[in-house]
């Protein structure tokens, strides 16, 4: 668990959860199978899916940069899990790529490593009780 200076949220890697390999299919599939949606006041448009009890979003990985999320002009490094229903509503994912810490991505934090895959405690929950959580949303996603 890290913890970045600037603004105190923690991060862990959950690679051995959500490998970079199905980290990419998720994205495929919200791309592919999804609509789009927007879901902050940070951007527009995010591709969406809506699952049975939860909902993802992608986020561009140049962020405001692509404040329409077009496909076109950058990938996504940001898997939002979003469960209105629940304690956690938001499960954060970001995937860093090779090249992403030269490139100064958004979304990456201080500490983070390359060809890894991060769970991003924003609401403060603990990372223990989402990572707990965050499985039983993998395992709907991977069906």
């Amino acid at each position: 668990m890290k913890k970045n200076k600037s603004d105190a949220i923690n991060f862990e890697n959950i690679s051995n959860l959500v490998s970079l390999e199905a980290f990419e299919q998720i994205k495929t599939f919200v791309l592919r199978n999804g609509d789009r949606q927007t879901y902050r006041n940070y951007d527009n448009n995010n591709p969406h899916y809506q699952f049975e009890d939860f909902e993802v979003f992608l986020a561009s990985d140049i962020g405001q940069s692509n404040i329409n999320n077009d496909p076109k002009i950058s990938d996504f490094n940001q898997l939002t899990i979003a469960d209105w229903e629940a304690d956690i509503r938001y499960y954060t994912l970001i995937i860093v790529r090779e090249g992403d810490l030269e490139a100064n991505k958004v979304w990456v934090k201080s500490g983070m490593q390359e060809k890894q895959v991060y769970l991003v405690d924003t609401s403060h929950k603990g990372l223990t009780i989402m990572k707990d959580h965050l499985q039983k949303y993998i395992k709907q996603i991977n069906k």
